[in-house]
């Protein structure tokens, strides 16, 4: 066997390997890109719940979001900034949800939080906060949470 057949037999299966390592670590990249989505969808289940609790373990703060879910212009100061933290920490809870699941492309996930902004910005309470503090939240998630708004 002469040198140049060699030499193409191992150009060959030096091609062959780069392929299939290239192939291992798309996979291997496939694989970490889902365990990261599923990590993060875990943080924010755990924002989520937080959220939750916050009005589950607090009778005085149920109290200041049901009255100010009636009418936001009856809060008083105090009660004006617990209320406006609760419902910041919903939005700021859908903004980073909402751009998890575009990252991931998790069209299904994105109408259910579709859902959930709609039944929370037909609340007065809500609808009000909202817009006296667009202006904390970027030009796209604004036009979204409106779009939503419009279409209900």
């Amino acid at each position: 066997m002469n040198w140049s057949v060699l030499i193409a037999i191992a150009e060959i299966v030096g091609a062959i390997a780069v392929v299939v390592s290239l192939l291992y670590l798309a996979r291997e990249i496939r694989l970490s890109s889902r365990s990261v989505a599923i990590s993060a969808l875990r943080d924010t289940t755990a924002q989520w719940n937080e959220w939750s609790n916050m009005l589950a373990s607090s009778s005085d703060l149920a109290d200041v979001v049901a009255k100010g879910n009636r009418s936001y212009a009856d809060l008083s100061g105090a009660e004006l900034l617990r209320y406006g933290a609760f419902v910041q920490s919903f939005f700021d809870n859908v903004q980073s949800e909402r751009a998890l699941v575009i990252d991931h492309r998790m069209d299904d996930d994105v109408s259910v939080l579709e859902a959930i902004v709609a039944r929370r910005i037909a609340i007065d309470g809500f609808a009000t906060w909202w817009d006296k503090n667009t202006n904390d939240y970027d030009d796209e998630f604004v036009s979204w949470i409106e779009q939503i708004r419009r279409s209900q």
